[in-house]
């Protein structure tokens, strides 16, 4: 009897594949980039630069676009190198401010569409990190992360939209963070802004629908970069202990990742254990089959995994708070 049950929940299970697969929006795969437009925000340095060569080792022509002048120009150079030989590839710089005004930056893209050709990759890499506890922050610092991570991703992909949309074709990287799925100690602000962007992804990918535009969600880990050094300036002890936990990433290990998952198609790009346990259980959007199939077989496993996990971190704010208490009793006895 036990036999027959297992062999028709098999069959079950085997139909209900069979049938998601059959009604998935597909996957769009590019061998390469010769001669397409790929347009990197924040790469001057870190990750963006990253992606940028990858791009230029695949035939595309790159613009990189930051604030930094002289990074700008340095990045280029660099990029330049990489590039197919003899093949006509144009790599360029633009100077802008991606939380600018939305005229300015609709009107600096579409200069660049006019003198290189349609965008038909952007990748949204300008971000940055300020940590601490949210009721110690700069205001300022809040804000700047807001401005930066969300409207410095939903400004450049309001304007690609209609036109991929148009043609037909196109691919939207958006960098987020791991910290965009699970609340951490030390990253509220930061956090919450990759949430934002998180949340502008998941809607975007429904908007998608029926169309060949794609667009990646990627979760890069703690990675080697300029940022990265600026964002351990102010990581309070438990944050460092907590996010330390996955390992420090390469920014080429990481960009090339994330542009090999956009060209196959992903709706996740993830690293690491961290990241594959953390996308299943949070991220709603349909990506595959295997993914549906683990998050409806393995979601009780998983939390009572990740509630280990959540709780180890608890200990460490905790301790963390005896220690503060500890300091300042004896700041206030040798007063």
């Amino acid at each position: 009897m036990i036999f027959y049950i297992a062999i028709v929940i098999i069959v079950l299970i085997l139909i209900f594949a069979f049938l998601l697969n059959q009604n998935l929006e597909k996957k769009i795969v590019y061998k390469n980039l010769k001669s397409r437009h790929v347009v990197i925000t924040g790469g001057s340095s870190g990750i963006g630069k990253a992606v940028a060569i990858e791009a230029a080792k695949l035939g595309a022509h790159v613009t990189v676009v930051g604030r930094d002048l002289q990074k700008l120009i340095l990045s280029v150079t660099e990029i330049t190198s990489h590039c197919i030989p003899y093949s006509g590839q144009k790599i360029q710089y633009v100077s802008l401010d991606v939380t600018a005004d939305y005229d300015l930056i609709e009107k600096s893209l579409s200069k660049l569409e006019a003198d290189i050709g349609p965008i038909f990759m952007l990748i949204n890499c300008a971000g940055m990190c300020i940590c601490g506890q949210f009721e110690k922050m700069k205001v300022e610092d809040i804000k700047q992360m807001i401005d930066l991570n969300y409207f410095g991703t939903a400004y450049p992909t309001r304007y690609v939209l209609p036109g991929m949309k148009k043609r037909n074709e196109g691919s939207i990287v958006f960098v987020s963070t791991e910290a965009a799925l699970l609340g951490i100690y030390g990253y509220s602000a930061y956090g919450a802004a990759k949430w934002a962007v998180r949340g502008l992804a998941e809607s975007i990918f429904m908007e998608l629908v029926g169309t060949n535009v794609r667009l990646t969600l990627a979760f890069p880990p703690d990675t080697d970069t300029p940022g990265f050094k600026n964002e351990e300036l102010t990581k309070p002890k438990e944050t460092k202990l907590i996010s330390g936990s996955g390992g420090l990433h390469t920014p080429e290990e990481v960009g090339s990742k994330m542009l090999k998952d956009a060209m196959k198609g992903k709706a996740y790009s993830v690293f690491g254990l961290s990241g594959h346990l953390l996308s299943i259980m949070y991220c709603g959007t349909i990506d595959s089959v295997t993914q549906v199939l683990l998050q409806i077989f393995s979601l009780g496993l998983l939390r009572a995994v990740m509630i280990g996990i959540l709780l180890s971190f608890h200990k460490i704010v905790r301790e963390g708070l005896k220690e503060k208490e500890v300091a300042d009793n004896e700041k206030e006895k040798k007063l």
